[in-house]
């Protein structure tokens, strides 16, 4: 059976994919061995006609690999979202509540955290950075002293500081610090404040104390505070031994008052 030209035209696709059937094929290579004009085309059709990839078994490992990669990238990308999205809620409930760490406390979190760890090493130097002079310098101008008295407030202060640090550390350093919270402490001159709380172990004894914190640093660490009480107490308010050194006095425990050197007979 002789098939016309068109049909044997729209075999060829067919018949190069070997998607006919047997007789089909034999029809159609009659007729391309008959007909120039088809012959032609069977040669167009077979230049089109894309060669058979083959893929190789190392290849296909490879391909293999960059989807498991794909997928466990997409999987360690969820994971970190997640881990991402726990402290910012975290943050966040403590920034509705104005109790607990917060976007806006961190970094005052961080310093309060800082010189506790100094503390707790016994690098009572180091400390001594995260401390901030400037509202005591301020306060102390303008209500006791000049400034020729308080020229060298900065290396008093941190003599002072280290001095009864030292003495924390003959009776046996601070240890254990242990953080417990933070709240707002109220602002001065526009400058927020916060209370960091932290549970502490001297001389075997649990301490709770309270570190006030600005955003330029420490100004206070609150430790029970007593002028004539154990050596953590006293390194606590060691700027008021500070102010005794510049004011020329000492604090009398019986009378309860300031005792002049000037005074004295």
């Amino acid at each position: 059976m002789k098939l016309p030209c068109d049909i044997v035209q729209d075999l060829l696709p067919l018949y190069e994919d070997d998607l006919c059937s047997q007789a089909t094929r034999e029809a159609v290579e009659e007729h391309l061995r008959e007909c120039e004009t088809c012959g032609k085309q069977h040669t167009a059709v077979q230049e089109l006609t894309e060669p058979e990839v083959v893929v190789e078994p190392r290849q296909e490992k490879k391909a293999v690999a960059k989807s498991f990669k794909k997928i466990r990238d997409r999987w360690i990308a969820s994971i970190v979202i997640i881990l991402l999205m726990i402290p910012v809620g975290y943050l966040g409930w403590g920034q509705y509540r104005g109790s607990g760490p917060s976007f806006t406390n961190l970094h005052e979190l961080y310093l309060g955290n800082q010189f506790m760890h100094c503390l707790e090493a016994g690098d009572y130097e180091k400390a001594f950075q995260y401390v901030s002079l400037e509202d005591k310098r301020n306060d102390w101008l303008q209500q006791w002293f000049t400034e020729e008295k308080m020229k060298n407030f900065e290396e008093d202060a941190k003599a002072k500081f280290t001095e009864l640090g030292e003495k924390v550390e003959q009776a046996g350093g601070i240890g254990e610090v242990q953080y417990l919270g933070i709240d707002v402490g109220g602002m001065n001159d526009g400058a927020v404040y916060y209370l960091i709380r932290f549970a502490l172990m001297f001389d075997g004894v649990r301490y709770r104390v309270e570190v006030t914190v600005s955003d330029k640093g420490v100004t206070s660490l609150l430790a029970g505070g007593r002028l004539f009480g154990n050596e953590l107490e006293q390194f606590s308010i060691w700027s008021e031994y500070l102010w005794q050194d510049y004011a020329g006095c000492y604090f009398d425990l019986e009378s309860g008052h300031y005792v002049y050197y000037d005074d004295i007979d």
